[in-house]
């Protein structure tokens, strides 16, 4: 009795191999979306983290918010070593897991957050103490730093409350210095915030542009 042999023909194998293909290819950005949505998730915890404990510096300072790095010598009074105390991994926590360049300031010190100037330093419009803000679950504490933000701990707040300058405003430039400071897209077009009562919120970048387009200066005290 003869038996027939059958193989697979190399138009076959390569129909295979383009099927998987093209399989791999759907499979990948639903992979790659679902990681970054871990990561996204990550971050909010360490906001959340961020933000108890400058509530906790707050009850053991009379009100008092973390200042800015230009407030002591070599940035001693700076958020980054004020909280300190407060945080377990302290070096983990303040770096985002999807900054490109995480590992960078991990090394130097830095961080992938950047403090509200409004709330840290003594500029005009500013509230230096927990009890000068009505609205704390509406006053945004922290930000995601820019990706290419230059590597230094002293990178380590937003120049708020030049953001809707006369200049920027009547230029055309209020988003564009926002942007030079924050990474208002870092998850899926979408960044992370912590606010005064310790809650986080994803914010989509287009809700930031339409907020400048409607001129409302949302890191102002509320």
């Amino acid at each position: 009795m003869n038996r027939k042999l059958t193989a697979m023909t190399i138009v076959e194998l390569l129909v295979v191999i383009a099927i998987i293909g093209v399989l791999i290819g759907l499979l990948m950005p639903a992979v790659q979306s679902a990681r970054e949505a871990a990561r996204s998730a990550q971050c909010k915890s360490q906001l959340r983290q961020i933000g108890v404990a400058t509530l906790r510096h707050c009850d053991a300072h009379g009100g008092e918010f973390p200042q800015w790095w230009h407030a002591g010598q070599q940035g001693s009074r700076s958020w980054l070593y004020t909280l300190a105390p407060y945080l377990e991994s302290v070096d983990a926590i303040r770096i985002c897991p999807s900054d490109p360049l995480a590992d960078e300031r991990l090394r130097a010190g830095a961080a992938s957050y950047v403090i509200n100037d409004y709330l840290a330093a003594n500029v005009e419009g500013a509230a230096r103490n927990l009890r000068q803000v009505d609205a704390t679950h509406r006053t945004m504490l922290l930000f995601e730093a820019a990706n290419d933000a230059k590597v230094d701990p002293k990178y380590e707040h937003a120049h708020a409350a030049d953001w809707f300058s006369e200049f920027n405003v009547q230029n055309g430039y209020v988003l564009w210095a926002i942007q030079q400071e924050l990474q208002i897209d870092r998850h899926q077009h979408c960044a992370n915030y912590v606010f005064l009562d310790g809650h986080v919120e994803t914010l989509a970048a287009a809700q930031v542009e339409q907020w400048v387009a409607a001129g409302y200066q949302f890191a102002r005290p509320q």
